[in-house]
């Protein structure tokens, strides 16, 4: 589909239609617009038909047909209008079937989004995407759908809609309308500014571009840009929309409160910080001293251990040294005095020592 589809019909001539195609396209747009919501109300629907017959016989370029189905479809809710269902219906006279039926689709799609109903817009482009293959705007109302229902389509149809080549306006709006829902999306902010970037690069600005803009950079954590894409996008919102002003102001409060909440956070991890650090230390310096005591204590009880050791095999030297002093003595003995001398003195050291072993045993017990 090019942007001139709607070129290829014929004029019948009508005055009121000959004047649009001399306009330029700004001042077109306000023209039949005034016209056609004059009949929007009725739940006639007339003036879809009407449209498609405009399209096709001025004829209106295809940017051209859905900016003015997107402000009339918006007329037509906020007017109580219901949501069009045309089973059955055929074109006007003066407008093509495929026309017509392209027209109905994108007022029934640009309804449902408005409202959300993301179930009822995915079912409606299921049929959508094979009777109109290729049309960017379809497919960003399938994109919608799929991204308000968390499906995992739904990325790859968002990313297909905006790489249309029949893209415009209208359908990267809807892409970045379904995209600010999509919070399920990982790198949701970044694709919402990466969107809203290319759409003023494009000239495409205005508030609601801000508007989300200020969403993903309050995600991001950006709270300055926030502020300054959404105090933008309040500049730029006409007198009247008093509804959307709303939406923008409790966004500006959610910065604001957002930014504050973090800088509470922030000041009291900071707090939280200190205190336990210097818990901390006081805990290790409590356990490094009553280890200290431990280890004191233990090497204490070794040296203990060692001493009495040393001192019990110091005696036992000792007595070792004497029987054998004493055997000696006796085996030299020549005599029986001597040799009963000699065996005398060995029991009296077995004696002395044997009460030397319990005195220390009993003095370091006590210890």
């Amino acid at each position: 589909m090019t942007d001139n589809e709607f070129v290829d019909g014929e004029s019948n001539g009508a005055a009121f239609v000959s004047s649009y195609a001399q306009m330029p396209k700004q001042e077109r747009h306000e023209a039949i617009k005034n016209v056609l919501k004059r009949r929007i109300g009725d739940n006639s629907f007339g003036w879809i038909a009407d449209l498609a017959t405009i399209a096709t016989e001025t004829p209106l370029e295809l940017p051209e047909v859905r900016s003015l189905v997107a402000d009339l479809a918006w007329i037509s809710r906020e007017s109580g209008e219901r949501i069009p269902d045309f089973q059955g219906t055929g074109a006007p006279a003066n407008a093509t079937l495929h026309h017509y039926l392209l027209i109905q689709a994108y007022v029934i799609g640009q309804r449902l989004r408005y409202d959300f109903r993301f179930e009822a817009l995915h079912d409606k482009t299921q049929i959508w995407l094979s009777e109109f293959e290729g049309d960017a705007l379809i497919l960003s109302f399938a994109a919608f759908g799929a991204l308000g229902l968390r499906l995992p389509q739904g990325l790859s149809i968002y990313k297909q809609a905006i790489a249309s080549p029949n893209a415009d306006r209208r359908s990267r709006h809807v892409c970045l309308s379904g995209m600010w829902h999509a919070s399920h999306i990982a790198d949701q902010p970044n694709e919402l500014l990466a969107l809203s970037d290319q759409m003023l690069g494009r000239g495409e600005s205005d508030s609601n571009v801000f508007f989300r803009r200020a969403s993903a950079h309050r995600r991001l954590g950006n709270f300055e840009e926030a502020l300054e894409a959404i105090d933008h996008a309040i500049d730029m919102l006409e007198p009247g929309n008093n509804r959307v002003h709303q939406d923008y102001a409790r966004e500006r409060e959610f910065v604001s409160a957002m930014q504050d909440m973090r800088g509470y956070a922030k000041s009291l991890t900071s707090g939280i910080g200190r205190e336990v650090l210097e818990v901390t230390e006081r805990r290790i310096e409590e356990a490094s001293e009553a280890l200290d005591r431990q280890v004191e204590a233990a090497q204490k009880v070794v040296s203990d251990a060692l001493l009495k050791i040393v001192e019990i095999l110091g005696l036992f030297v000792t007595l070792l040294a004497f029987l054998i002093g004493s055997g000696a003595v006796a085996l030299k003995a020549t005599t029986f005095g001597e040799g009963a001398l000699a065996m005398t003195l060995a029991v009296v050291g077995a004696i002395i020592f044997f009460v030397l072993i319990r005195i220390v045993v009993s003095f370091r017990r006590r210890r």
